[in-house]
């Protein structure tokens, strides 16, 4: 068994090492021609909101100080200062959700105390079939290429989070450049052009779909319903899962809500 273990390690650094690009990745096909992955695409037109999802590997999660739900938490803030509206959960809207989705492989060397790491993320909607429109499935319709580095365990962490938030900043570029700020001002006022009854305060905030909240500005976090919560403007709103999440950032409990 150690020989068969060594040989596997062997061959998975000796084929990341050798891999040159990923650029030459399987693309999927939108009728007969191909999309164009990892670039600005009308398939994100009209994005409003996310799920967010880390893919980690199965073996040793949360080691050597790379801990998923923080990183998780980095890329939802980056993507709400963007504008870009965050899904707590999906459920049975699976298909109906749009995903981006992490997909984060990893490989301890133990010998020479190293991380061989595979890092690519993507945007996963619902497809429809064009000769059978009632099926539909979910499938990747912009994805960054893959980065695959040798790192050493102390600078693990810092690197992977790095390259998955760069990862995230090139979403939200193609994300920009498909929904560009004039389009969605004019969609707004088409929306309320159409239902000029619909009162103001019918819009949902991310914030409900989380039970703490902050200001980026300010080192106190809140229940979602606290009334100093609703003054927090929507640029700087960062949302925690748990009380946990927010005080080890840093944050402390709000006096009034006492969350």
């Amino acid at each position: 068994m150690p020989g068969a273990k060594h040989y596997f390690i062997s061959a998975f650094t000796t084929a990341i090492l050798c891999i040159p690009a990923l650029s030459e990745i399987e693309r999927p096909f939108s009728g007969d021609k191909p999309v164009l992955l990892g670039r600005a695409n009308p398939a994100l037109a009209g994005i409003e909101q996310v799920y967010v999802a880390i893919v980690p590997p199965d073996a040793e999660p949360n080691k050597d100080g790379l801990i998923f739900q923080e990183l998780e938490m980095k890329i939802i803030n980056k993507l709400n200062e963007a504008g870009i509206k965050i899904v707590a959960a999906i459920g049975g809207t699976f298909l109906e959700i749009d995903e981006l989705r992490v997909y984060l492989d990893m490989l301890k060397l133990t010998d020479s105390q190293q991380y061989v790491f595979c890092i690519q993320t993507s945007l996963a909607r619902k497809i429809i079939l064009p000769k059978q429109p009632r099926l539909g499935l979910k499938a990747d319709v912009w994805k960054t290429d893959a980065v695959m580095e040798t790192v050493s365990v102390p600078s693990m962490p810092a690197r992977i989070t790095n390259v998955v938030l760069e990862q995230a900043e090139a979403f939200i570029a193609a994300w920009l450049s498909a929904n560009p700020p004039d389009s969605q001002q004019s969609n707004v006022k088409t929306s309320q052009a159409l239902s000029p009854t619909t009162p103001k305060q019918a819009v949902r905030q991310p914030a409900a779909e989380y039970n703490y909240i902050a200001s980026k500005n300010s080192d106190v976090f809140h229940k979602s319903g606290c009334s100093s919560a609703g003054r927090i403007k929507p640029e700087n709103l960062v949302c925690y899962t748990t009380r946990t999440e927010a005080i080890k950032v840093g944050k402390r409990p709000c006096k009034r809500c006492k969350p």
